[in-house]
Formats: structure tokens, sequence, C-alpha cells
């Protein structure tokens, strides 16, 4: 399989090279064939890879344990795309950061020369043949960490067990978010005894409440007073905003001081993401240049990594990509722990944990059809006591799921042998 495996990334490799030379908008990629050392390079680190933006916000609060828990252990932190590299470097300044390498053996084994990990820990999913084998052959082991592995991926990855099974086999230890998705990676030929559910990480990472200086700053530059009601439509997708602007003509008459903030999951279809909205809109990316707020009545976020911040403004959140198929959901529990009630549809597979559970205490609203949104919205802004219980209920549901990030560094600790000698050498 390997064999096999890298002639076709040999072949791959030269048109990929060629394809991001020319492709302005992706050439910064083109530093994944050599990935430049950090300045100072790490001694030794733990290596964190977090493919995306998702991913480095499960990896931030992971990092910030492992650098109170190992003090005298090195972390570095891959990413695979340039808005995870840009979200990493705002959020994670403490980190050393550069890019994931491309899966050849030569771009992997010009990183490993320098990284010279004493552990990987891979956050969710990210199987990559080379990048595990080579990495196991320098004596450092493998983790994954908040493992997941979605219905679309695990069907895919069932399409070529073949090719999966050893490559799964290549993991030291998996530390999965539910025993399900245990299951699975079992199923595509992961040791049992090594394969535990530790639970999900987003329950741990989450700040309850919002810095008020934050939110104050933002309601002055969009000229947003304290009291007015601001309905958030979070990480949307197609099908989405022609939601989102069909309760909204409605809502914009029945609650007259409404503001709707609508925030596109991929900024690359905003033009998609706008067209069915009949009034001016204002521009986040516009505020943010020094532009005045103006009288428009909607906001999009036109940027990456600011949407947890205007949770905190919502009177009520609604999280996209859940109403539709093709998706399965966003991420509920930002809103809540920000202090907003959250709406939900029926798709929230990837979400499903989360969902469930916050569905299960009484903190969240999940509407079977599209259609049963808007009266779900209008009893809420005509009811700030549900509103009130909602959130109440949202945020005991996460403090009952809480302690999966300590069960993933206990997983590292186990089979991590030079993790675990730091450890007892320092409590010696």
């Amino acid at each position: 399989m390997y064999i096999a495996y890298r002639a076709i990334t040999a072949v791959a490799a030269p048109i990929g090279a060629v394809w991001l030379t020319v492709n302005g908008r992706h050439r910064r990629l083109r530093a994944r064939w050599n990935p430049p050392p950090p300045n100072p390079v790490p001694e030794r680190p733990i290596w964190v890879h977090a493919c995306s933006v998702g991913e480095v916000g499960v990896a931030r609060p992971l990092l910030a344990a492992m650098r109170e828990r190992w003090p005298h252990i090195p972390l570095l932190l891959t990413v695979s795309t340039t808005a995870g590299y840009d979200f990493a470097r705002d959020t994670c300044p403490d980190t050393p950061l550069t890019w994931f390498p491309f899966d050849t053996i030569q771009a992997v084994r010009k990183f490993l020369a320098w990284a010279r990990p004493r552990t990987l820990a891979i956050i969710e999913t990210e199987l990559w043949p080379n990048v595990l084998r080579e990495t196991r052959r320098t004596g450092a082991p493998i983790v994954l960490l908040n493992g997941r592995l979605s219905d679309k991926h695990y069907w895919r990855y069932t399409q070529f067990a073949r090719w999966i099974r050893p490559v799964v086999r290549q993991l030291s230890a998996a530390g999965m978010q539910n025993a399900e998705y245990a299951s699975r990676l079992i199923a595509l030929g992961a040791d049992p005894s090594r394969v535990r559910v530790t639970g999900n990480t987003k329950f741990d990472g989450l700040r309850m409440g919002a810095d008020p200086a934050v939110a104050a700053k933002l309601r002055i530059e969009h000229g947003l007073s304290n009291n007015a009601p601001i309905l958030v439509f979070g990480s949307t997708r197609p099908g989405d905003e022609t939601l989102a602007a069909r309760c909204w003509k409605r809502l914009r008459e029945t609650v007259p001081a409404l503001r709707l903030i609508v925030a596109p999951r991929h900024i690359d279809r905003l033009g998609e993401a706008l067209a069915p909205f009949d009034e001016p809109i204002q521009r986040r990316s516009a505020i943010k240049a020094g532009e005045a707020p103006s009288d428009a009545r909607v906001i999009v976020l036109d940027g990456v990594g600011e949407l947890a911040h205007f949770y905190a403004l919502a009177t009520v959140a609604v999280i996209g990509g859940s109403f539709y198929q093709g998706v399965n959901g966003h991420n509920p529990l930002e809103p809540i722990a920000a202090g907003a009630p959250v709406v939900f549809g029926s798709y929230m597979r990837n979400f499903m944990d989360p969902a469930r559970e916050l569905v299960n205490h009484g903190g969240a609203i999940q509407v079977p059809t599209p259609d049963e949104l808007l009266p779900v919205l209008e009893r809420l802004f005509g009811d700030p006591e549900e509103r009130r219980r909602l959130v109440e209920r949202g945020r005991a549901g996460i403090e009952a799921n809480r302690g999966a990030i300590q069960r993933s560094l206990d997983l590292i600790e186990d089979y991590a042998p030079d993790v675990r000698a730091t450890v007892e050498r320092r409590d010696e």
C-alpha cells in the first residue's frame, strides 16, 4: 500500500507545486513543501497538528492545558490551511507555529529532521499515511485527540478499508469523542485496547460569559445600543441565508429595533450569501477599515475568527449548517457559553454530543424543519424568561460534560514515554 501511495504522491507533487505557484490565492501553501522552522526551534516538542480554523479552536485549550501540566516540555503547532494559519497566529501567539508538511516522503522527512517531536498529537482526524509512518519510525508515538469520524468521512474510509487499515494501525492511542466514533475507528483497524472514549473537549474549552470590553467595543463600532435586540445566524451554509432572509422579513416588522448579523462559514461565497437580502448591508470588514456605522439593519461578518465575540451580543443565536442535508451542523456551545439562547435544525451529526446534551438539559431548541424556525424565533423574542432559562440550562449541560481535556492529557502520558518520564522526574 505504501509503495503505491508514494508513487501517487510523487507524481502529484510537482503538479501541485505548479498549481500553487500560479494560483495567487493559495500561493502561501507552497511553504508546506518545506515548512520553515520557527525561531527559535523548540527542542523535542510535543507536536500538535490542527488542520484548519475549527481544529485550531479545539487545540487552543489543549495547548494551554499542556503548557500548565508539562511546563518544561516545548510545544509545536502545525496547520494545513491559510485560514487556519492566520487564526493560529492571532490566537496562539505563545506557541511556535509552522505549516503541516505535504504528505510526500521528502517533505515529511525534512520536517521531522528539524522538528524531532517526542510525540505527535493529532486533533480530531487527520490520517496522512507518510506523516504517520515516518513519525513512528522516529520513535515518536502518535495520539489522536478529540477524535471523530463523521458519517461522510467514515463512509469514505470504508470504501478504501484495505488502504486505511495499515494507516490507522500507526496510531499509538486514540481518544474519541463518543462510543460510536470509537467503534468506527476500531472497525477501521485500530487496536481496541488503545482506543478510549475521552469525551468532547469542546465542552472544556469554553469561557462562560463574554469580555464586556470587547462586547462594548463591537456595539460602539456598529452603532448598536445596549438594549438593541440582535439575531445572529452563525456559520451559514447554502440555503441558510435564504432561510435567514425569510425569517428576517417577518421579524423586522414585528421587532422594529431588531438587527440581524449573518456570518457565512466560507467567505468565498459571500455574494451568494448576501443575494437573498433586499436592503442595504453593513460589512464588518468596512467597519474594521474605519467606515462609520450605517443605518443598515443587516450586518455581515466577512472575516475569520470573530463570530464568538458577536455571539455575546446576540439576543438569540441560530446555528447554520443544521437545517438542510449535507453539512450536519456547527458548534452550538459557543453561543450558550457567551450567554445567547440557541436554536438549531435537525442536521447536527457533526456535533451530535453537544446538541444532544444541550437539548436533554433543556438548554437549546432543535426544530425539526426549516419552516418551524420562524415561530420559535418569534416566541423567543417575545419571552425573555424563556431565553434566560435556555442559557441557564445550557450552561448546566456544559458543566456536566467537562473533563475531556484532562482525560486527553492522561492518554498522552500513558502512551508517550518521553512525556511520562518528564513528569516522573519533575515529581521526584
